[in-house]
């Protein structure tokens, strides 16, 4: 069968295809992921035909790169017979309030950002617990290669699409399989997932409902594009998680699906311009930790005169401090939107 744009195939020759593809996935490892789209396509080809095998279809461009993929790498495919045991193993949760897992030694979790709540909205459960999946494997896995990682779910359907790297059935849960498995090809990571009764995964539920929201306060979006027109654009935010980062490049206080490293006074802070807004109680070791790594970069702290650090934070400035006013809509919670309740009481600057 042709790949080229003026062809369009018979069903019949289509669905040959599809089974030839099929009958290698046990010598083609990563065969799975390259053949839905053909097969999706195929299925509502013979919708539309009335079940007649001999009508012609049109390939999308999607289905025309997985059969690319195969021209190009089929002749070198290959997989392993067996597997080596997994050296590391996830157990993850989801819920309609946000994601939780551990990995024995640690645990994390959070809210759902605003795209997310909008499918735990629609009840997209399916989705969502092969998502929090995915967040647990990108922050237990960040920096593993060459592996074999475990993935315990209480949801067989997650279960089913992660292990059969996607699905014909829901074209979301399909695509989030794919997502995962590219990022595990990129790291020369193996998963299995397994499928975990609820009633034994108490750790990672409890952390899809019960969240520090106290931890998670944000500077308002549009402050923070005012003072990097005036203070210069920073290139890494040093106290941030996945709903409250301002910069792509972030540094979190415990492990997190998008940050690059956690706890940022095991980092360097001399190596880029830093944007920092600590908990309150870690400025004067924030101070600190500037003085000693020499560092540059844009700290928002409280105007709180009276404290043992002010003198420092003064000696150290290298411009004009910015002075944010006291409204409600400058410091807020990215999950909730509530205002920070100090801000009546203290002016932030930075």
């Amino acid at each position: 069968m042709s790949v080229d744009s003026k062809v369009s195939p018979a069903i019949r020759t289509v669905s040959a295809v599809i089974g030839r593809l099929v009958a290698t996935f046990s010598a083609v490892q990563y065969g799975p992921l390259h053949y839905r789209e053909i097969e999706r396509e195929k299925i509502t080809a013979l919708k539309r035909h009335s079940g007649h095998f001999d009508r012609s279809m049109k390939l999308s461009l999607s289905a025309k790169a997985d059969l690319l993929w195969w021209i190009r790498h089929v002749s070198g495919a290959s997989r392993p017979i067996t597997r080596e045991q997994h050296t590391t193993c996830i157990t993850s949760d989801a819920s309609g309030k946000g994601w939780g897992a551990t990995d024995g030694k640690s645990q994390i979790g959070g809210r759902w950002n605003e795209v997310e709540k909008l499918r735990a909205e629609n009840n997209e459960i399916n989705y969502l617990e092969m998502l929090a999946s995915f967040l647990a494997l990108q922050a237990f896995c960040a920096n593993s290669t060459n592996c074999h990682v475990l993935l315990r779910l209480d949801n067989t359907t997650a279960v089913a699409y992660l292990n059969n790297m996607g699905g014909i059935k829901s074209l979301a849960c399909n695509v989030m399989a794919k997502t995962v498995w590219a990022w595990c090809i990129q790291r020369d990571i193996w998963i299995t997932a397994s499928y975990l009764p609820g009633i034994a995964n108490e750790i990672a539920d409890k952390n899809t409902r019960q969240f520090d929201d106290q931890l998670e306060w944000m500077l308002n979006k549009e402050i923070f594009a005012h003072i990097c027109n005036i203070l210069g654009k920073p290139e890494i935010d040093l106290f941030a998680t996945r709903l409250n980062a301002q910069l792509k490049r972030y540094v979190s206080w415990k492990a997190d699906p998008g940050a690059e490293s956690f706890d940022a006074f095991t980092v360097d802070w001399s190596s880029s311009l830093f944007y920092a807004f600590p908990p309150f109680a870690l400025i004067s070791r924030c101070l600190n930790k500037i003085e000693q790594d020499c560092a540059e970069g844009i700290l928002v702290v409280l105007n709180w005169t009276t404290q043992i650090w002010f003198p420092k934070l003064l000696g150290m400035l290298v411009s004009r401090p910015i002075i944010l006013s006291r409204d409600k809509t400058v410091l807020s919670n990215p999950a909730s939107g509530e205002p920070h309740p100090l801000h009546k009481k203290y002016l932030f600057c930075v």
